[in-house]
């Protein structure tokens, strides 16, 4: 069976608002281009649970964009950048998992949903609950997180200094998912783990494929 990509992943990390003081607000713009670097020049490679896949993040006039990309399957996301977090605005997303099964999706929400809060601190903790709105169906949505300190992460493209996040997401699909993630200033998301256990697109993933978790991590570092 030929390799699948990892970009799902991305569709289950909606995180949540936290509240700053005046010198923090300060800092933010620069820490999310730090953690979402635009126009920097370089493709992320990762190896995965389903094979190679590519990321590069650009401007679009006010919105940033985090464009991922396999031989199956393409994923958009159009992010917004403010004062007290980075907010998940659209998603597009396109994955062929057999020849005769396909997905293709674009959603959006009833609020934006913070992607992490800023600044990106270890210890801060968030919940949100909203709607997501996909091929004319509704779903509620709930998330928990938290960001850890940071580690120092052995990766295929070298040992790299990175802040950790775990979320828990629960929808309206019966669709519970456990990510942990690891973002490094200037470069961006370097690996992730998910642990599947209910409905949606993941659930499709470990009922047809068998896959109960995935994984991935840089690979390489790419001049584009």
């Amino acid at each position: 069976m030929k390799k699948k990509s990892i970009f799902i992943i991305s569709l289950l990390l909606f995180i949540s608002t936290s509240n700053l003081d005046s010198s923090e607000k300060k800092n933010s713009t620069s820490l999310s281009n730090s953690y979402l670097p635009v126009n920097n020049g370089k493709t992320l490679v990762y190896e995965s649970s389903f094979g190679e896949s590519s990321t590069k993040y650009f401007q679009d006039g006010e919105f940033t964009i985090s464009l991922s990309e396999g031989d199956d399957f393409k994923y958009k996301q159009t992010l917004m950048i403010k004062e007290d977090g980075v907010y998940s605005k659209v998603t597009y997303q396109y994955l062929k998992i057999f020849l005769f099964i396909k997905k293709e999706a674009t959603v959006t929400y009833n609020k934006p949903l913070l992607r992490f809060p800023l600044p990106l601190l270890p210890g801060t903790e968030w919940k949100w609950e909203g709607e997501e709105y996909s091929d004319g169906e509704t779903n509620k949505v709930k998330v928990s997180g938290k960001a850890f300190s940071k580690e120092f992460i052995m990766t295929k493209a070298g040992k790299l200094e990175a802040i950790k996040i775990e979320t828990i997401i629960e929808s309206g699909d019966e669709a519970k998912n456990i990510v942990t993630e690891w973002f490094t200033e200037g470069l961006g998301l370097i690996k992730a783990k998910v642990i599947i256990d209910g409905g949606g697109v993941m659930g499709l993933l470990r009922d047809v494929l068998g896959y109960g978790s995935l994984e991935f991590e840089l690979a390489e570092i790419r001049s584009q």
